[in-house]
């Protein structure tokens, strides 16, 4: 981060010549609205792997349209219960790029759908701690549990974005945050005593440590790399 921001003063700093054609100089060309307005392109980053699209409206701004997802499985304890657990990552949505400067440095936002959840499914074991008491795994039998995240989220970031030697193909770079709040969690459990109401009410407080557990996902690190072609 310290880096890009290095960056972007330098460019800042070079930027102060009026003319859109200044900014399309160097080994790094700046894209402005005189030239490859609109682009098609891929990304990869911490939301996954995806499509993106979009057009330069002008000097300072930019509109984009993008999607991504990812697969991540592990073995994670959730709740104080060893899991095999699947973050999945799956999101469409759109922001807005300003270019103060005019040139590859920008400050970006937007919002997406979020069908970001977790799944995971306690690994087998002799018994298992649910809230205050230790039961058997006769009595729990399959344990699962689902970690469902908002629908809807926003990021906020900033980044570099230029064509090398002023050709079609544009790199930009993108570091920032992904906001998608708190999930809600949902346990479902197979044994001996899924009806019970004792046990249930040491579900609901495994419920509310798997939460605390998945709170770390609520906002986290955005970094995305683009690869476009502009035309």
């Amino acid at each position: 981060m310290i880096m890009v921001l290095s960056l972007a003063a330098a460019l800042g700093a070079a930027s102060t010549q009026p003319s859109p054609a200044a900014a399309g100089e160097g080994f790094f060309t700046a894209s402005t609205d005189s030239d490859r307005r609109a682009f098609v392109g891929l990304r990869a980053g911490t939301l996954g792997a995806g499509l993106e699209g979009g057009y330069r409206i002008n000097d300072f701004l930019q509109v984009r349209a993008h999607a991504a997802g990812l697969v991540y499985s592990d073995d994670q304890t959730v709740a104080d219960i060893a899991s095999d657990f699947s973050l999945r990552l799956a999101s469409v949505g759109g922001g807005i790029d300003y270019f103060p400067f005019r040139r590859v440095f920008y400050l970006t936002a937007g919002a997406r759908y979020n069908f970001n959840k977790a799944l995971y499914n306690a690994q087998a074991a002799s018994d298992y701690q649910i809230g205050d008491n230790v039961y058997s795994a006769a009595e729990v039998g399959q344990l699962t549990g689902e970690a469902q995240f908002a629908t809807h989220a926003w990021f906020a970031g900033l980044g570099l974005a230029g064509r090398p030697w002023g050709g079609p193909i544009e790199l930009a770079f993108e570091a920032g945050v992904y906001h998608q709040g708190v999930p809600s969690i949902s346990y479902e459990v197979t044994g001996l005593l899924a009806n019970d109401p004792a046990f249930l009410a040491d579900l609901d407080r495994e419920v509310q440590l798997a939460r605390q557990d998945l709170e770390k996902y609520s906002s986290f690190p955005l970094f995305a790399l683009n690869l476009r072609y502009r035309f």
